[in-house]
């Protein structure tokens, strides 16, 4: 006898874990440490706050870090498993520093102690915002699901869910394998929720040509499985961070969300430029367009500056992911209008 799920239960049960675990890891920011600077994901610094612990502890642009508290910023297995800092504890970064007035001599080596701090009101507010951006994946996803049950619906709120958690967040675990485990686990969920949202584009309102291949969940699916691979790979052997692995781990997920993001903006702008003007309005094509874009281009271009020019600290770059907020909106609103429009 086989067993149907209902997929619209299993769906909500998820969605109050998530939104459970986001509310306490909300909570738990407070106890988040802060210390100012951002690296290009290779150890060097490209930007630091003003007046923050990294300014105030003599960081600056361009140095290289070499170790933190002892651990050398290779052995990612050591700092994977590093206690999180306490807000007033000092740590010992070991940092290059080449002179700008010698380019040809040898960098000085330096200990800079930096004593950690509370996070200033700017990310608080910033990490409020991505609880609430969250919150907006997983209720749209489920209220269209709810309201229109369908394979597009279905999708959507699949999507909801999977990209929901990221922007949700979850708690500070001190036990490194529990930490592993959560870490492997949203990996999945989150590349999983950009191949949702690619398919969800190609199938609504109308079923993409793409669909109808032999082949077209390998080819949907298949990239997001193996950069999932490759994230439990770095989770679960914790290879040494060198500097070329951490230039490829860069190169491939930059690549891997601007190319599905990409890829459903340019799916959306298909569906809205092969339609008629019945039907862009009546499937809501005209408002999905415009908050897709709006939505997706201000991530996609940060992301793909970040992968060819990673030295480059973009102006306000923490906030383009606020944009994100459209891409659910608008896609439970054309939900719920083509399901209307597609039983005329």
């Amino acid at each position: 006898m086989a067993i149907r799920i209902n997929y619209q239960i299993l769906f909500l049960v998820l969605a109050i874990l998530f939104v459970i675990s986001g509310i306490i890891g909300l909570i738990d920011r407070g106890n988040a440490p802060y210390g100012g600077y951002l690296t290009e994901g290779n150890n060097t610094i490209i930007r630091i706050d003003a007046e923050s612990p990294a300014a105030r502890a003599g960081l600056k642009v361009g140095d290289y870090i070499r170790s933190v508290g002892g651990i050398p910023v290779e052995n990612s297995r050591a700092l994977a498993e590093r206690v999180r800092p306490l807000i007033g504890q000092m740590d010992t970064l070991v940092v290059e520093r080449r002179s700008a007035t010698a380019p040809g001599a040898a960098p000085a080596i330096l200990d800079v102690h930096l004593t950690y701090a509370a996070s200033p009101t700017k990310n608080a507010a910033l990490g409020f915002a991505g609880f609430i951006i969250g919150l907006c994946f997983v209720v749209c996803g489920l209220t269209a699901y709810a309201r229109v049950p369908g394979r597009s619906a279905a999708l959507l709120a699949l999507t909801g869910l999977c990209l929901g958690v990221s922007f949700l967040g979850t708690p500070y675990f001190s036990s490194p394998s529990v930490r592993a485990l959560v870490q492997s686990f949203l990996s999945i969920v989150v590349v999983l929720g950009f191949a949702s949202l690619l398919h969800f584009v190609l199938e609504s309102p109308k079923r993409k040509a793409l669909l109808r291949q032999r082949h077209a969940m390998m080819l949907l699916y298949g990239p997001a499985l193996m950069v999932a691979l490759y994230l439990l790979f770095l989770i679960v052997v914790r290879p040494p961070a060198t500097s070329g692995l951490n230039q490829l781990s860069n190169l491939l997920i930059g690549l891997f969300v601007v190319t599905y993001f990409g890829g459903a903006a340019i799916a959306m702008t298909h569906s809205y430029v092969t339609a008629t003007p019945q039907e862009r309005s009546g499937y809501g094509l005209n408002i999905e367009l415009v908050g897709i874009l709006i939505g997706i281009l201000p991530v996609t271009i940060g992301l793909l500056l970040r992968v060819l020019a990673p030295s480059l600290a973009l102006p306000g770059v923490e906030f383009y992911f606020l944009s994100v907020i459209f891409i659910p909106i608008v896609l439970v609103v054309a939900v719920l209008r083509q399901a209307p429009a597609a039983g005329r």
